[in-house]
């Protein structure tokens, strides 16, 4: 048999939890209220633009693969030779190692020949 003072405790602790469910609820029926206030507006945020990291793409008036069929037309150059001969021309690398771009160019592409080092359009 229960004694009384175990009840007691039950009601007791049952009310008070009842009471902390009703304060908890007013206050997130507040909060949801405040979040759903369309009169009141968060701070607009600034957009800041983009910042561009490493160098700008060169506008060239051909690709790199025309004018190394245009300087390679005349007679055979080696790499390093085709590098100057395109500068020449006035083809703007922006890379740091334009030979990596360059061997890209002569080693993929099927309109050139390589002849011992020194590269040539198929003709």
């Amino acid at each position: 048999m229960a004694t009384p003072s175990s009840i007691e405790k039950f009601v007791t602790l049952r009310a008070e939890l009842l009471k902390e469910k009703a304060a908890l609820e007013s206050r997130l029926a507040r909060i949801t209220a405040a979040l759903s206030d369309q009169s009141i507006k968060a701070p607009a945020r600034t957009v800041l633009p983009a910042r561009r990291l490493g160098r700008r793409r060169a506008r060239n008036k051909m690709s790199l693969k025309e004018a190394v069929l245009q300087v390679t037309r005349a007679k055979p150059l080696a790499r390093q030779e085709i590098i100057d001969a395109v500068r020449k021309i006035g083809y703007k690398f922006t890379t740091k190692d334009p030979l990596n771009s360059l061997n890209m160019v002569i080693y993929s592409s099927k309109a050139l020949k390589n002849l011992g080092g020194r590269f040539a359009p198929v003709k």
